[in-house]
């Protein structure tokens, strides 16, 4: 007996020890198994982790992968019941590896394909709570277009009359839809660089089949299709018979790299926001557009884009027509490219921003007195976004400074000026009392020169002249008599700083 007592200690010692142990899932997507010490005393403190309310617990789960999520929803009942709360699953991002399983390719290798079980059983679980889907595809196309179809097919069987219960109300939630197509296949020995391969055929037919059953979408966002024209055409005739009346934010992003207006864009008459690339507008489409709702008119070019030189700007009489039939309208022209490159001016047109996120482009005076020419009226924004990739000059002749105090005198409207280049003291002085309704000026500290370099002016007061001049030699008194005129504590920005700054505008955007 006493053989067998000390046996079933030691038994009990062992299952507690692996009660109070468990399997881990390492950065290399291995599994480790882990003890949990207990303290001197024998006794262990209790987490409070697991009575978060559940809002909290809502908002920790958004930041997860599917997978991390799932991990998380083995902690404890809480989180587990977390796992399927409805706003955890607002946006679904599919990618190469979602709910897919290595499988093995006599000509490939192992392969990452879409396992057919598991998407099935997340589609029924979480198929209804599904309010965004996000697709980021980089290789691995099929996975995607296998994905749309399920998803499909799941929807239709959802709306027959003897469905079953999980599929019922699936998809019936969606309101938003986001496509990054990596339309860049070039490789890192390929001497062109860059090599465009658009969508199409049964990778786009699928996904217009699964936006024709997203009756109640609202946001719509397709970057970089590049497709061919006779494509192009028929784009969004699935979208404009199911929710015509319900789009409010539309993202077209080169939806061919060469000229073909996409005359849909002006069917949806309640359209709030809409961000498409200057070779898809002409003056038929801003006709159309001139009798929406819209408000926000993004013209947006990035590195796919083609060349300013060989895109046409819309006309004039098309921009005044459209001011005239709806005046509340605000243009915004954007750049995002790594290499050098320049917006696609629109003369006449409402601009109301002009902005840059390209590290290579450098302020050209020709352009910067254009705009002044064409927006003077209606510009409010204006500046360069991330650090510069090029050495700015010192002599104040081949410096901006003059460029920006004559835009800061001629746009009356101008409320945010960001500068990157190199700017003297007294320039900034003269920005802060040149420009009455600026209130965000964003400066990089590394580009300010301690200078008075401005020729006097005849219509410089002593005492103006003798302001600016003391108040150039130091930063700290820059800072004080723009704040002054600011109303606010303005300073300088590092240039950690100025990159959260552009990481901020452009996530806002």
């Amino acid at each position: 007996m006493s053989e067998m007592s000390v046996a079933a200690r030691k038994g009990s010692a062992q299952l507690d020890v692996m009660q109070k142990a468990g399997w881990k899932i390492d950065e290399n997507e291995k599994a480790c198994y882990i003890d949990v010490d207990e303290d001197n005393d024998g006794t262990t403190e209790e987490s409070k982790w697991c009575i978060l309310p559940d809002l909290i617990l809502e908002e920790i789960f958004t930041y997860l992968s599917p997978k991390e999520r799932y991990y998380a929803g083995l902690v404890c009942r809480q989180w587990h019941r977390a796992f399927y709360l409805p706003t955890v699953w607002n946006n679904f991002v599919v990618d190469d590896r979602t709910l897919t399983r290595p499988k093995y390719n006599y000509y490939s290798g192992w392969q990452y394909c879409l396992d057919h079980m598991r998407t099935q059983n997340c589609l029924s679980r979480i198929g209804r709570h599904l309010r965004g889907i996000e697709f980021r595809p980089w290789h691995s196309f099929n996975n995607i277009f296998q994905f749309m179809t399920m998803l499909t097919w799941s929807m239709d069987k959802g709306k027959e009359l003897n469905a079953e219960p999980q599929l019922v109300g699936m998809g019936r939630r969606i309101r938003s839809l986001v496509y990054h197509f990596p339309c860049n296949m070039s490789q890192p020995n390929d001497p062109e660089g860059i090599k465009l391969f658009g969508t199409g055929g049964q990778l786009l037919r699928g996904l217009k089949e699964l936006l024709l059953r997203l009756t109640e979408l609202h946001t719509l966002k397709l970057v970089d299709f590049v497709l061919e024209r006779f494509e192009a055409n028929h784009l969004l005739d699935e979208v404009v018979c199911s929710c015509c009346t319900k789009m409010r934010v539309l993202n077209l992003v080169n939806v061919t790299t060469m000229h073909c207006p996409i005359m849909h864009v002006g069917l949806f008459l309640n359209l709030q926001v809409l961000t498409i690339s200057p070779q898809n507008i002409d003056d038929n489409v801003l006709s159309l557009l001139a009798d929406t709702k819209l408000r926000h008119l993004y013209l947006l070019q990035n590195c796919y884009t083609p060349n300013h030189l060989t895109i046409s700007a819309c006309g004039v009489k098309a921009w005044r027509s459209l001011k005239k039939t709806n005046p509340l309208m605000r243009v915004h022209l954007r750049l995002e490219n790594l290499v050098d490159g320049e917006v696609v001016l629109q003369p006449e047109a409402p601009v109301h921003s002009i902005t840059y996120w390209a590290p290579q482009a450098r302020v050209r005076a020709d352009l910067l007195v254009c705009m002044i020419d064409h927006y003077k009226n209606t510009l409010a924004v204006y500046g360069h976004e991330l650090l510069p990739r090029f050495s700015s000059p010192k002599p104040f002749h081949n410096r901006i400074d003059s460029l920006l105090v004559l835009m800061c005198r001629q746009c009356f409207n101008l409320d945010t000026l960001t500068i990157r280049e190199k700017v003297s003291t007294a320039t900034l002085l003269l920005i802060a009392r040149t420009a009455k309704n600026l209130r965000h000026l964003n400066v990089r500290r590394f580009a300010v020169i301690l200078r008075c370099d401005w020729p006097r002016h005849p219509e410089w007061s002593n005492e103006f002249h003798a302001w600016i001049r003391r108040n150039s030699r130091s930063y700290e008194a820059v800072e004080r008599e723009i704040s002054q005129i600011l109303g606010y504590k303005w300073q300088l920005l590092s240039d950690r700083e100025f990159k959260q700054l552009t990481l901020n505008a452009k996530s806002g955007a």
